[in-house]
Order: C-alpha cells, then sequence, then structure tokens
C-alpha cells in the first residue's frame, strides 16, 4: 500500500464486525444505504456513519442514481490490501519455516 496513513485507515475500517458484515453483502453487488442498514439491524444514521469509515478507507465508494445513493466495492483498493497481506504472509512463512528447521536441529543435538 501506498502509505501508513491509508493503510491504517483500511484496518481501522476492517476492525469492526458491522463493517465487515456490510462488506460481505456488498461483495454481492451495489446496494442502497437502505438496503445495507436493513441486513446489518441497525438504523439508516448508523449504517450511514460506518460507511463513512468504510470510505474513508477507501473500501467502498457511493454513487447516485436518481433519488437513491448506492455503495460499491472499490476492488482497485482491495487488490492492494491481498498485496500488501500476501508479501506479509510470504514473510511470515519462511520464518516460521526457518524457526522450524532451528527448532528440529535444537532436540536434534
Amino acid at each position: 500500500m501506498e502509505n501508513e496513513e491509508k493503510l491504517d485507515a483500511v484496518f481501522y475500517a476492517l476492525s469492526d464486525s458491522r463493517r465487515r458484515l456490510l462488506l460481505e453483502e456488498l461483495a454481492a453487488g451495489p446496494r442502497s444505504v437502505n438496503q445495507l442498514a436493513a441486513v446489518a439491524g441497525m438504523k439508516i444514521s448508523a449504517a450511514s456513519k460506518h460507511i463513512a469509515v468504510l470510505e474513508a478507507g477507501d473500501l467502498v465508494v457511493k454513487t447516485r442514481q436518481g433519488r437513491e445513493v448506492l455503495c460499491h466495492l472499490n476492488y482497485d483498493v482491495w487488490r492492494e490490501v491481498a498485496g500488501y497481506v500476501a508479501m506479509h504472509t510470504k514473510f511470515w512463512s519462511g520464518r516460521l519455516d526457518e524457526l522450524a528447521t532451528h527448532l528440529k536441529s535444537a532436540r536434534e543435538t
């Protein structure tokens, strides 16, 4: 990811289970704020606040379709997040393999 502030905003947005629920719903396609609020069992004002956090993390974008506001996943940012996680997964996988080798050799001596 390009900078620390952006990364912080993304992971802050992902840190709440209600926001993750909204994202899961958006994975099926665009939804209105009203639809998201209904699925999550929250008031529209609460859903709007959570959506604002998701927008701040650039995970969600809103468009206007007539009188309705639709939320969409921002797939470009999701690709960046996946790349960031993959990089760390590769690093830690290698480190854990080294640790396992070290522990095995320590037991044999």
